[in-house]
């Protein structure tokens, strides 16, 4: 399996980024992401998609990395 989170500019509405938020895979990409310094990423031309549908405890963990990644993002801007 190959992570494919491709690199996009911020933009003013989230819906124009597109994200599969219930695959597997989702928070390597994040951490991906956060380790490129990314200021936001795109699932659109992934082809590794798998579903999975959240528990609450991965729900939480997923808040922790999106929270690093609005930080990384911002401390990448300055």
């Amino acid at each position: 399996m190959t992570i494919t989170p491709t690199r996009c500019k911020t933009v003013d509405d989230c819906g124009q980024v597109k994200r599969q938020v219930f695959c597997t895979h989702y928070g390597e990409c994040l951490d991906h992401a956060i380790k490129k310094r990314w200021e936001n990423f795109s699932c659109e031309q992934c082809q590794s998609y798998e579903d999975e549908r959240p528990e609450v405890d991965w729900l939480v963990e997923d808040q922790r990395r999106c929270m690093r990644l609005i930080y990384s993002a911002g401390a990448a801007a300055m």
